[in-house]
């Protein structure tokens, strides 16, 4: 059996029969965006006021709590990606401390804007870095236990 093929005077043809009915679609479209849509509502984001202490306190510990699961998930990553090229594990949690702290950067800017809306900024700076070191300690420590734990399983 053989197959035939539409010749290419014939696809001509189809796609410049096409071609007016798609300028009228993207004439109409156009023409819908450019008429003007409603009035903003009265309560738009620009007229409403700025969040209390307690709502700015809650997104910001939102975020550094997200930043800290991100710290954790790329030290775990990290472990589990390079565990056979890395035979040492504590070598292997140092490098992975090191590729992950930009991470550890933003857990303690989140933070530090989360504790100085109810404190001195010197309070939130020494809170926050605090915060960060417990945060950076617990990561080695739970990071060399996994791979030491990968290493054994080998």
């Amino acid at each position: 059996m053989s197959r035939t093929f539409p010749t290419l005077a014939c696809a001509r043809a189809g796609r410049l029969a096409a071609f007016p009915s798609a300028l009228l679609l993207v004439a109409s479209l156009l023409a819908g965006c450019a008429t003007p849509s409603k009035a903003p509502p009265a309560g738009s984001k620009a007229t409403q006021p700025a969040p209390d202490a307690a709502t700015l306190r809650e997104r910001h510990l939102a975020a550094a709590n997200a930043a800290a699961d991100q710290y954790r998930t790329c030290l775990y990553g990290h472990v589990a990606r390079y565990v056979n090229l890395v035979p040492d594990p504590v070598r292997l949690a140092d490098e992975a401390a090191v590729e992950c702290a930009p991470i550890t950067e933003r857990f303690r800017r989140e933070r530090q804007a989360a504790i100085v809306t109810y404190t001195t900024a010197t309070d939130a700076a020494q809170q926050a870095d605090a915060a960060t070191a417990t945060l950076q300690a617990d990561g080695q420590r739970v990071a060399r236990a996994r791979a030491t734990e990968l290493r054994a399983l080998q």
